[in-house]
């Protein structure tokens, strides 16, 4: 990890949640595989070693930065967000 990378919170309820709800259409938090509710605009961009990056990071400085290529942008629960530092969490 460096400055521009965090650990993900993975809830203790999420194998569980997975079998519940299945994965379905991805409409669900990354972190706990709840369904997203309804306001939830929260995400967090990934990279291929599992971890969060900075908001400041992009697709195409993903890897330089950070020392892994970008997966892209997952839906996160308000209840999950606040388990990561702000700068981490990307608001839409």
């Amino acid at each position: 990890m460096n400055q521009y990378t965090h650990p993900l919170y993975v809830s203790p309820a999420k194998d569980k949640n997975r079998k519940k709800y299945g994965e379905g259409d991805g409409n669900f938090c990354i972190c706990c595989y709840l369904p997203m509710k309804s306001g939830e605009t929260k995400m967090v961009h990934m990279n291929e070693d599992w971890l969060i990056v900075s908001n400041d990071i992009t697709d195409e400085n993903c890897e330089v930065l950070t020392g892994a290529k970008s997966q892209g942008c997952f839906n996160i629960g308000d209840s999950c967000a606040k388990k990561h530092p702000q700068k981490f969490i990307i608001s839409y």
